[in-house]
């Protein structure tokens, strides 16, 4: 129902509330600048609502409308209110617009902000822009009890409850709903909040319920003409019998209307009257409700009542209303039997043009509440039909959905294509109504089953085809989970929902960017094993010598939009989030599952921002800069909460928050640790000295009574955090600078990293190492923290490796592949599945803890590869790394033909095969260090003079580009492009075959091949 749609008062009724209403609303000094109007369902607020919005845009100052509908997913989101406003006030107000339009160029990604910084950042600061003296500008929201859930209305209802008083007084705000329990409590006892509680029991209501009526009847009446009327009908009498039997209720006398204009008025009029009358609001609208459903239909006709339960049950439980066309799709039904002749006599309760809906909710109220509604046959039990619709959105999209469903090509723009609307609805919702279905039998399950088997990934592209994407990896968890609850999924379903969460998780950035990279990029990039590979990898896809990976890689996730460095992140407590600081001055907060940034990039630090923690309990975030100050953000908003605390006098390298979030520790390139109070932004005792140097790290025990620091003196020191003292001498150990130190969850032990490249685990006891140093980086160690069992560590270094150790037996465990840059921080997630990392190549990384390493996964490099080269005949690839050494591969199964050709006494950047193929250059900077013979690997002699590499071979027909994308350029077509997650650092293309040779940094040599049909294939 769009805004010109809906329904205002009758001339001359509810004009008493309508004074009042209008008096507050254009008192622009009048200190309770919102209006919060509740009432029973149907008493008449949206009316009441619609009839003062129109009063107040015929005397120009309705600044914006906004109502809700619990029926429609987009009209019941809570996200779009603020932007929604700010476009209307923007349009109402030319001053307005102009400090909006500015505010939107200084932050260009605001909408993907949360509602406090929307409402901030689009409302309060340039309407604070206007004059005093401003006349009054009124904003009116209606049924906002039908927006979402509580908790998802949870934060708009702070800015209309509380953060309402920001505003000037002259923005008025008119709410309009029931008395839900959190409207009321958010609302209540607010000074500046003026309540008025609709009364349908007042003389003055039930007078203009009859005057209503009486209207009504005469509209009906002269619509009669020429038939067969009592002169006097409606009588007097059986307008008041209406009015009584309304009990107040303006929806229960809108709905009478239209139930008696219908087919033989007289005789539904004496239907209605019949009936015994009710006192109370609700038993009076249900009377009525069930006198409609007795006339609707055929009751004892078993085709209609299973057509009537199908349709209505879809309109009760669809998240957003469908056209009586979708309607009739989603459930099969024929051009005869169309879902408009089960409801054509409802048309008092319904609206079925251009979408079917109810036209009031009380409506759906009754039909899902057996008591109400008395009969078997009008009662709906909601969680049954999801699974009704549950099963008809599967049987939809498994006559419908294919590969390229919407025949693209990586080169055309996928988003100029629309899918059907219930196919779209059907794919958008499914796995809603299936977790909405409380009691399950094998037969469900087995739909599930048989659709995931044919259909996931299908179903993965039209989800891209609908830039829903990253939508998928909360849908396929909370799919996987409910499954797991009913105890009734098999086992190869519960593996190919797994993998395809971590195909959604590890692929979905790269599939938003085309629907048809799930099958050009994703696949040939998934494990062989997977059966998401095995099931729909094929033939005419590009593919792998020898597969990419035979399992999942460690890496589930990069999320990629910093500008710079990213210094450190850090898991929110609840593992929800993920924040991370930066060179480029930002603080991020990431959606710890997909990826989506939660709030604009948080700015406020003037140059460098080095570290950032989380609160204890989550609603804090501190951060701290090269500018020397630190910074204390709202967590949900990204609203900075507090003056910048001063007081370093160098860049601030670490902060930490204490474990019962009342204090702050930091430490600086000052040589002092500082112990701040978090509400006042004051030191609390004096600064701590005693390092001889800048101070790198500092942690806090898990009691919260010791501060750890580590400095580039080479030594550790621990501090009681209330004297400031120093409670044990100095720990010796480390061979030069301390980079990171972090206390274990029992506060026993100590761990840290140094520049010496060891990890080492203390003692706190005795100030002693509890084991050798544990030794494997090649390069200073620059973060280190224990597990949250305290049974392992996970340690980053500037070599560019992650490795996992043993934190008891002192023994490295495992190491995920290197990254592009130095590995600047490592943290796990509070339930230890989960390490993140930053990085300085920009990027934040999301690990699987519990990754086991691939024992069967092929040798390779023990570095970046720097270069690859193929032979003139395209049988074999040569490769050159920074681990020294020159590898060789068969290109079609992709193994190494040989041992790796050792020799160089440092990185080999170049390595190319002579044109006859019979012999290997390699060496750096084009000079030739090292000769090889290509078959038997025997090096051969170089001349003292030295040789060059031969000048560039012609390249084959693809061509990578620097973005990563993969190109034909014979049919200059896009045929590929590398995901996210593939660190690539060298390429070269085959000069006689569509192949493409990649080095990664991780060390890995990969050869991918594009069958010829790719060009031309979806």
């Amino acid at each position: 129902m769009d805004a010109h749609d809906r329904a205002e008062c009758l001339s001359g009724t509810r004009t008493e509330i309508i004074e009042i209403i209008l008096a507050w609303a254009l008192n622009a000094t009048g200190e309770k600048n919102v209006l919060w109007l509740h009432g029973l369902a149907g008493a008449g607020k949206s009316t009441i609502c619609t009839t003062i919005v129109n009063i107040l845009r015929d005397r120009g100052c309705l600044g914006g409308f906004v109502f809700f509908d619990r029926s429609d997913a987009e009209r019941s989101n809570p996200k779009t209110v603020v932007r929604s406003l700010a476009f209307q006030l923007g349009l109402f107000c030319d001053s307005i617009g102009i400090a909006i339009a500015a505010a939107i160029n200084a932050f260009p990604s605001i909408y993907q902000a949360p509602l406090n910084v929307q409402y901030q950042k689009l409302l309060v600061q340039p309407l604070a822009s206007l004059p005093h003296e401003t006349a009054p500008i009124v904003i009116v929201i209606d049924s906002l009890d039908e927006c979402g859930t509580p908790e998802k209305r949870e934060t708009l209802l702070e800015i209309l409850a509380e953060l309402s008083n920001q505003l000037p007084p002259f923005i008025r705000i008119a709410v309009f709903s029931r008395p839900e329990h959190d409207i009321r409590c958010a609302f209540e006892e607010r000074d500046h909040v003026l309540e008025h509680m609709l009364d349908v029991t007042t003389t003055a209501n039930t007078q203009d319920i009859y005057s209503y009526l009486a209207y009504r009847m005469k509209r009906l009446r002269s619509k009669m003409r020429g038939l067969k009327v009592p002169p006097n009908w409606p009588t007097e009498d059986e307008i008041r019998g209406l009015t009584d039997r309304a009990s107040g209720l303006f929806v229960w006398a809108a709905t009478a209307w239209k139930f008696i204009d219908a087919f033989d008025p007289l005789k539904r009029m004496d239907l209605i009257l019949e009936g015994h009358g009710v006192s109370d609001a609700e038993g009076a609208l249900d009377a009525l409700y069930r006198t409609a459903l007795e006339s609707a239909g055929s009751w004892d006709d078993l085709e209609f009542i299973s057509d009537f339960t199908a349709v209505i049950g879809v309109v009760l439980v669809a998240r957003k209303p469908l056209s009586y066309q979708s309607i009739d799709r989603l459930l099969a039904l024929s051009e005869g039997r169309s879902c408009t002749y089960a409801i054509r006599h409802l048309g008092c309760v319904m609206q079925q043009d251009p979408t079917v809906r109810l036209l009031h909710p009380s409506f759906g109220d009754f039909l899902s509440t057996r008591t109400r509604c008395g009969r078997d046959i009008w009662h709906f039990d909601l969680p049954k039909h999801n699974h009704t619709v549950a099963v008809h959105c599967m049987r939809l999209l498994n006559g419908t959905l294919s590969r390229n469903i919407c025949n693209l090509s990586l080169s055309t723009d996928p988003w100029v294509t629309t899918l059907p609307d219930e196919i779209v609805y059907a794919s958008m919702y499914w796995i809603d109504h299936v977790c909405a279905v409380e009691e399950t039998v094998s037969s469900f399950v087995e739909v599930i089953d048989s659709f995931l088997q044919r259909h996931l990934v299908h179903w993965l592209e039209a989800m891209s085809v609908m830039k829903q994407s990253r939508e998928t990896i909360g849908l396929l968890e909370n799919l996987c989970i409910w499954l797991k609850n009913t105890n009734e999924a098999p086992p190869s379903l519960l593996e190919l929902l797994q993998e395809g969460h971590r195909f959604a998780q590890t692929f979905a950035p790269t599939i938003a960017e085309h629907p048809l990279l799930i099958y050009r990029s994703a696949l040939p990039f998934t494990p062989t094993t997977s059966v998401i590979y095995q099931k729909y990898q094929s033939h005419d896809m590009p593919y792998f010598a020898g597969g990419f990976h035979e399992t999942w890689a460690a890496l589930m996730s990069v999320f990629a939009d910093h500008e710079g460095s990213v210094n450190a992140a850090c898991f929110s407590p609840n593992n929800s989030h993920i924040a991370s600081c930066s060179s480029d001055s930002t603080i991020r907060i990431w959606n710890a599952k997909s990826g989506a940034q939660n709030v604009l990039p948080l700015r406020g630090n003037n140059n460098w921002i080095w570290t950032i923690a989380y609160s204890p309990n989550g609603e804090l975030i501190a951060s701290g800069s090269t500018d020397m100050t630190i910074r204390l953000w709202n967590a949900k908003t990204g609203a900075e909460v507090h003056a910048p605390f001063r007081g370093h006098e160098g860049w601030i390298w670490q902060l930490v928050f204490s474990p019962d979030g009342t204090k702050i520790i930091s430490c600086s390139n000052d040589e002092t640790v500082r112990v701040w109070d978090v509400n006042t932004g004051l030191e609390v005792i004096p600064a701590l000295r005693g390092h001889e140097a800048q101070i790198y790290s500092v942690a806090v025990s898990p009691d919260g009574t010791k501060i750890a620091s580590g400095s580039t003196d080479e030594t550790i020191r621990l501090w009681d955090i209330q004297s400031g003292k120093e409670i044990m001498p100095t720990l010796i150990g480390h061979e030069h600078w301390v980079q990171t130190v972090a206390f274990s969850i029992d506060g026993t032990r100590l761990v840290s990293g140094s520049d010496d490249t060891t990890v080492r685990i203390w003692n706190i006891e005795t100030g002693m190492e509890a084991l050798p140093a544990l030794r494997g980086h090649t390069d200073a160690v620059k973060s280190a923290v224990f597990s949250p069992d305290g049974k392992r560590i996970v340690s980053g270094s500037k070599d560019r490796t992650i490795k996992i150790w043993d934190a008891e037996a002192g023994i490295e465990l495992k190491e995920f592949p290197a990254v592009a840059s130095w590995v600047m921080s490592v943290a796990y997630s509070n339930d230890g599945t989960r390490i993140i990392s930053a990085s300085r190549d920009g990027n934040v990384r999301i690990w699987d803890a519990h990754f086991a390493l691939d024992r069967r996964a092929k040798p390779g490099h023990a570095d970046a590869v720097r270069a690859v080269s193929w032979s003139l005949d395209c049988k074999r690839v040569v490769s050159s790394s920074y681990d020294q050494t020159v590898r060789v591969w068969d290109a079609e199964t992709g193994e190494q033909t040989m041992p790796a050709l050792t020799g160089h006494e440092g990185s080999v950047w170049d390595v190319a095969f002579t044109p006859d193929g019979s012999t290997i250059f390699s060496g750096m900077e084009g000079e030739v260090m090292q000769m090889w013979d290509a078959q038997s690997g025997a090096a051969l002699p170089v001349s003292e003079r030295g040789y060059h590499f031969p000048g560039e071979s012609p390249s084959g027909s693809i061509v990578m580009t620097d973005s990563g994308w993969i190109m034909d350029k014979k049919t200059n077509e896009l045929i590929s492009k590398l995901p996210h997650s593939i660190d690539v650092l060298s390429s070269a293309a085959a000069q006689s075959s569509q192949a493409l040779a990649i080095g990664t940094q991780c060390g890995r040599v990969a050869i991918m091949h594009f069958p010829p049909s790719v060009s031309t294939a979806p």
